[in-house]
């Protein structure tokens, strides 16, 4: 996983990760318990969790090539499971997180903490066509301190493709509703050979543009826009892990060049990847997300994510259960699950929300259409939205809206207003002209062309 917070990247935070597993990684990795292993393989790809780590994905080959794609120095690698959220700093019951993982917060891990200690495993079934392991986690800051929720995943095989389901239930007392925050779904760690990046950022996926690539070690590590929700990790010869993510075109990449010569699944020099998406984890949230790992060339991971993709609408929400990856800012809600609608209580002058990150033409998409209801004397909204290159300004338009008690279909044309056009990664709402008090309660939000 990224070991800095992803939304407030310190210097001193960034350092230590830099150098591969923080404090320790001065010191060289944690002892690290003989691993136990349960293994699913095909004629195409074998992979293996590590039970002595969480049952994170410690082992993946591609039959065809034979090399171990996934490295192991210490606990922060692996491919798994990582969440955030507040307080920042997290320090319950008096207990101080490191002070190289301070700004983390609330950071509960699969594989186990910054010293060594193993997340614990509840449960575990190998039936031979799929792996499931649920665990109770550690808090990567604290030392030994276990976190309060567990975490399961499920594995099978697809052909050349890893099928990863991840899911975290909290159990948390703080009943404070944090800010949202950078969620790793999920953290990718590769062996030093595999340290290349390489996606497709433009903005026509799958009609074969050129792809872009990288070997950046920073800082700060990079981000970009991946328009075809997929990217890989691979040697110089364009073979190695290709990651799908369907739920975010918002990805970080990373690298630790570590020792020349050592780039083994022991040894500190890494590639990082991870989808990323902003998320709320409420106190009592059961938050999960799926995803594909593919061993191969440049030209069969997108081949294979291509027909994975192929149908894509363009991006619709209904919040009937659940935020669908919209986050919240300038209010409160009631917590999740959702009673078929997301209600929110302004807490000042404007609520945010924003969108996750997907990717549309504006010339395929020129209305905007949300149903809701807006329990305020007057109102009107800001329609935001974000292109995908980091160069382009926020682009937005206001439009007056029904305030009053009843529900009622807005349709907003974005058509034509001033610098809506190419392609786009995020959508945002901005609600203002509101009172403290005031109540939004939004059904759907949809683009149509």
């Amino acid at each position: 996983m990224n070991r800095f917070n992803l939304q407030r990247r310190t210097f001193c935070c960034f350092m230590v990760a830099f150098l591969g597993g923080g404090f320790t990684a001065l010191q060289g990795a944690p002892p690290r318990p003989e691993p136990e292993m349960s293994w699913l393989e095909n004629d195409r790809v074998k992979v293996g969790v590590d039970l002595k780590m969480g049952g994170s994905i410690a082992s993946l080959r591609g039959k065809a090539d034979g090399r171990e794609l996934i490295n192991n120095f210490d606990h922060g690698r692996q491919v798994q499971m990582s969440f955030y959220s507040g307080p920042n700093p997290f320090a319950p019951n008096g207990l101080q997180p490191h002070p190289a993982w301070r700004a983390l917060g609330w950071n509960p891990v699969q594989s186990g903490d910054w010293a060594g200690n193993v997340s614990r495993v509840l449960e575990h079934r190998n039936t031979g066509t799929e792996l499931y392991t649920r665990i109770v986690p550690m808090q990567w800051p604290l030392e030994a301190v276990e976190g309060d929720c567990e975490m399961e995943s499920w594995i099978r095989l697809e052909a050349q493709s890893v099928h990863l389901r991840c899911r975290v239930t909290n159990k948390r007392v703080d009943r404070t509703f944090y800010p949202g925050k950078h969620q790793e779904i999920p953290a990718v760690y590769t062996n030093g050979e595999f340290r290349r990046a390489v996606t497709y950022t433009g903005d026509r996926p799958f009609t074969g543009g050129a792809l872009s690539e990288w070997m950046d070690p920073g800082p700060p590590w990079k981000t970009f826009c991946a328009t075809e929700r997929w990217a890989a990790m691979v040697d110089s010869k364009n073979w190695g892990l290709g990651v799908w993510q369907p739920a975010t075109t918002y990805w970080k990449q990373g690298e630790v060049p570590g020792e020349a010569g050592r780039q083994g699944p022991r040894d500190n020099a890494t590639g990082y990847l991870a989808p990323v998406a902003l998320e709320h984890l409420d106190h009592n949230i059961s938050y999960e997300y799926e995803c594909r790992l593919v061993p191969g060339s440049v030209d069969e991971i997108r081949a294979l994510v291509k027909t994975w993709e192929r149908g894509r609408e363009l991006p619709q929400y209904r919040f009937e259960k659940g935020r669908v990856g919209w986050t919240l800012r300038g209010g409160i809600d009631g917590g999740v699950p959702l009673p078929g609608i997301w209600r929110v209580q302004a807490q000042g002058a404007t609520v945010f929300l924003e969108g996750p990150a997907s990717f549309w033409r504006a010339d395929a998409a020129g209305t905007l259409k949300i149903s809701a209801l807006v329990k305020a004397q007057a109102g009107r909204l800001r329609v935001a939205w974000k292109g995908i290159r980091p160069e382009e300004p926020e682009g937005s338009a206001v439009f007056e809206v029904t305030v009053g008690g009843v529900r009622t279909e807005h349709a907003f044309v974005l058509k034509g207003q001033p610098g809506y056009k190419g392609g786009l990664q995020r959508l945002m709402l901005r609600f203002e002209a509101l009172k403290p008090g005031d109540v939004l309660e939004v059904e759907s939000v949809r683009l149509e062309p």
